[in-house]
Parts: C-alpha cells; sequence; structure tokens
C-alpha cells in the first residue's frame, strides 16, 4: 500500500464570487470608517482644549478672549457632527465639553442657561453638558462669595437647583445616557453644598 499525501480536488463552492466581492466591500467600508474616526478623534482633541482653556478663562473675566476660543470649536463641532455618524461614543465627550464652555459662557455673561438648540450637538451631549456646567457655575458662586457677592452667588444657585430639578423626572439607562446619573448624583452633591455655603455667609454676616 502506497503511503502519502492524498491531493484534495478543489470543490467549486457556490457563491464564492460573491463572498470575495462583499469581503472586498466590507473593507473598503471599514476603511472609510477608520479614516473617518482619525479625523474625529482629533477634532475631539481639539475641542476639549478649545472648551477646557475657554472656561478657564471665563472664570478669570476674560470673557471675550473666551468667546474667541468658542469660536473656533465651533467651527470643529460642525465638522464633527457632520462626520461622527456611526463613531458618537467617540465624539460625546467633546461635545458635551463644548455644550459646558459655550452654556458657561452664556451664563456668565448673559445670566441665562442655554436651550438644547443653541448648542446644535444633539440632546444626549446638551443634557450631559449642561449637568457638568454646575461644577463650573459653583466655583463661581464660590468666587463670588469670597468677594462678598451675595447677590450673583444667589443666582448662581439657582442657575444649578434649575438644570438639576429639570433632570430630576429623566430615568434613563447608562447604555443610553452614559454617565447621567453619576453627573445628576454630583449635580445635587454640588447643589446641597451651595446651600450650606449661602447659609453659613448669611450667619456670619447677622
Amino acid at each position: 500500500m502506497r503511503k502519502g499525501k492524498r491531493e484534495r480536488k478543489e470543490s467549486s463552492i457556490e457563491g464564492k464570487a460573491k463572498l470575495l466581492s462583499g469581503m472586498a466591500e466590507a473593507e473598503r467600508a471599514l476603511l472609510e470608517l477608520q479614516s473617518r474616526k482619525d479625523v474625529v478623534d482629533q477634532l475631539a482633541r481639539d475641542i476639549i482644549r478649545l472648551s477646557g482653556k475657554a472656561v478657564v478663562l471665563v472664570h478669570n473675566k476674560k470673557i471675550g478672549e473666551a468667546q474667541a476660543l468658542m469660536q473656533q470649536a465651533k467651527k470643529k463641532v460642525l465638522r464633527l457632527c457632520k462626520l461622527d455618524s456611526g463613531l458618537e461614543y467617540y465624539s460625546l465627550q467633546a461635545k458635551q465639553e463644548y455644550v459646558e464652555a459655550f452654556a458657561f459662557i452664556v451664563f456668565a455673561s448673559q445670566r441665562r442657561l442655554i436651550a438644547p438648540g443653541e448648542a446644535g450637538v444633539g440632546y444626549l451631549s446638551y443634557l450631559l453638558g449642561m449637568l457638568d456646567l454646575v461644577g463650573e457655575i459653583k466655583r463661581d458662586a464660590i468666587d463670588a462669595l469670597m468677594n462678598k457677592d451675595v447677590s450673583y452667588a444667589e443666582l448662581c444657585y439657582n442657575a444649578i437647583k434649575h438644570i438639576y430639578d429639570s433632570t430630576l423626572p429623566l430615568k434613563f439607562a447608562n447604555s443610553i445616557a452614559p454617565d447621567f446619573r453619576r453627573k445628576q448624583d454630583t449635580a445635587r452633591i454640588q447643589l446641597e453644598s451651595l446651600a450650606n455655603e449661602l447659609a453659613g455667609f448669611e450667619k456670619q454676616d447677622r
């Protein structure tokens, strides 16, 4: 008996051509997605950097400089929104930080809270960004109390309360609104803390 390898005949498989064509299409689609993700990642980094700088400038009462930075950020956000379809997970943080910075500038300069459409980045980014805004407003309120500007500190308290109270009816799974419940709890803590600061200041002032 002869020993050795048996040669296998390559059998004809139905659909082989369509499989190869489908794989080629998948490759093209994923390469395009990867290319867009690279741009989205860079835009997101730029937006986060510009938004962070703008917040610092607002705290330093340099509103004009902050607004100039946000104009740069806005252009990048508009481009980001055109490119992030299917990549929203990677752009969410940048969008919510943009909302936070933009809303903080408006609050500091106009003494009002922005509506969802003003930021132009969608409801989820607006919701999370407004909850992040609470921390910046509270910090401004503490600075105001140190300068004995109780009126502005109370305005800050009312703004934080309005933000927090408006989220109370909302209940979302973390998969739908990442970090929403944690941010909501943090906003409540900030609200209670500022209430204590105001009460303590009033006692000292008597």
